[in-house]
């Protein structure tokens, strides 16, 4: 539930604690809020503002006779009502993004993964990246690629991106034409399908026997070793894809983990963090939420994972042709500099379908 507005010095005294917190992670003295924030106002009257603040949960006060800090109700203010955004710095952040993206084309999950270290080395936070199954998806080509005579390499490509890959150890040895010849056939029967069906392999069993490897009609397997190989291995490819076609959630991604871990200052948060983030643990759901309730931050605890109460989630979705695919963001600290995160996952989110082929 958003506050009702604070009045416009305690917003301006707010503004300046939060802006100066984030800059040197330091509490902040009522002097330096009296020179920054240039109010007409005496000392007391600025130190009774900031004890009123306190008070109605807004800053926090560490130490007895220390300066305040926000508390995670100050940075929800802070980033609904108070936020605001560089124009030079934002038309940098735009330019940026639109360069990386210039040279970042291909498939949708290589390019989220190079936006990860894109966003980590332009913020310097810890960036993560999940895709979702996409419901509308057809199949765009099929691939099967022989790597030894006992394993294949199948490749699927989405309509809008998405890339599969899986290996398959088919009980028949397999050369480079039968690998061809299934992964031809295959997409011969499967392009422009919906990706959510699944495949009826005994169905396609039998359009394989319509013809042998070298395009020869045959009536059936018996007696034609190379058909039998090619019939078993197209079974277990098209077993393969349907084992892809089931997977919802190809999961979480995370870069530069070392980047939130180093913000935090007790060791116990740090491994909180690194273990939630490393096996994913209700982040997942989280990121999900976020992009399900049109929100783009949680602050601390308002995510309701005790391990992040400490760091903050900004996150954006990537949709490619108005659907769903993904999404891309970044964790910090609660001190994190919003202005300059929002800015950098806003520009990527609405340009990344662009470098998607």
């Amino acid at each position: 539930m958003v506050d009702q507005s604070l009045n416009a010095r305690k917003e301006a005294i707010l503004l300046a604690v939060i802006v100066e917190y984030i800059r040197t992670a330091a509490p902040v003295g009522s002097q330096h809020v009296l020179e920054s924030a240039e109010l007409s106002l005496s000392p007391a009257s600025v130190r009774s503002q900031m004890a009123n603040l306190e008070k109605e949960g807004y800053l926090t006060q560490p130490h007895v006779s220390a300066g305040r800090i926000p508390s995670i109700r100050g940075y929800r203010y802070f980033v609904d009502r108070l936020l605001r955004f560089d124009p030079v710095e934002l038309a940098r952040i735009e330019h940026d993004v639109a360069d990386f993206l210039r040279s970042a084309k291909g498939a949708l999950e290589d390019v989220l993964e190079r936006s990860l270290t894109f966003l980590s080395q332009q913020t310097n936070y810890t960036a993560v990246m999940t895709t979702w199954a996409m419901s509308t998806e057809s199949y765009k080509a099929i691939q099967v690629v022989c790597l030894a005579p006992d394993t294949v390499l199948v490749i699927v490509v989405g309509s809008k991106g998405t890339v599969e890959r899986t290996t398959v150890h088919p009980s028949v040895a397999v050369d480079d034409g039968l690998a061809n010849e299934v992964g031809s056939r295959l997409s011969a029967m499967l392009v422009g399908k919906d990706m959510s069906v699944p495949i009826d392999i005994a169905k396609l069993g039998g359009d394989v026997d319509e013809s042998d490897a070298d395009g020869g009609q045959r009536g059936s397997n018996d007696g034609d070793p190379r058909g039998s190989v090619l019939e078993t291995l197209f079974s277990a490819v098209a077993t393969a894809i349907n084992d892809l076609r089931v997977r919802e959630e190809v999961g979480l991604r995370v870069r530069e983990l070392s980047k939130t871990a180093a913000a935090l200052e007790q060791l116990d948060q740090v491994a909180k963090v690194l273990e939630t983030l490393e096996h994913d643990v209700h982040v997942v759901d989280l990121i999900r939420t976020l992009i399900e309730t049109g929100s783009m931050v949680s602050i601390g605890d308002e995510g309701g994972v005790e391990a992040l109460n400490d760091c903050s989630l900004v996150v954006a979705p990537c949709e490619i042709d108005g659907e769903l695919v993904g999404s891309i963001g970044l964790i910090g600290p609660t001190r994190m500099d919003y202005s300059r995160a929002l800015a950098a996952v806003e520009a990527l989110s609405a340009q990344v379908a662009r470098a998607v082929r």
